[in-house]
């Protein structure tokens, strides 16, 4: 009961943190939103915008399985994520980002059975921008 309390409030924390976020990007401030992002994957979750930038999304899908999150925490980290990264520009770091986020969805599906819409229509927004990579 007190792991699940605890879960419960950190996912809170993090809603709240996520709202930041998208109140910064409204506001017109993305610079001020990504480094919040990346700020609180680094305090949250451990992962620094280095390795973000150079793991690759297997390397990070392993690591994600290892620390054995729950599906309400990865679901977080796959909107800030994704939050860091759009509006997504093409340079190297917004693809190994939108990589790594959609890692953090195929885990999500594939060993936790969990899909929403949300992630849904942000998994498209990310294989039509990758794809589009693909045919320049």
């Amino acid at each position: 009961m007190i792991r699940k309390d605890f879960i419960e409030a950190e996912i809170q924390k993090l809603a709240l943190v996520l709202a930041r976020i998208l109140g910064l990007k409204n506001d017109g401030n993305v610079d001020d939103a990504t480094e919040l992002a990346y700020q609180t994957l680094s305090d949250n979750f451990g992962l620094d915008a280095t390795y973000l930038h150079t793991a690759t999304p297997e390397e990070f899908q392993e690591d994600l399985k290892n620390r054995k999150y729950s599906a309400e925490k990865l679901d977080m980290l796959a909107q800030i994520l994704f939050e860091s990264a759009y509006p997504f520009q093409e340079t190297e770091e917004t693809f190994a980002i939108l990589n790594k986020t959609a890692a953090v969805f195929n885990l999500l599906e594939t060993e936790y059975h969990q899909q929403s819409l949300d992630n849904i229509a942000r998994r498209e927004q990310i294989d039509k921008f990758l794809n589009n990579r693909q045919y320049e």
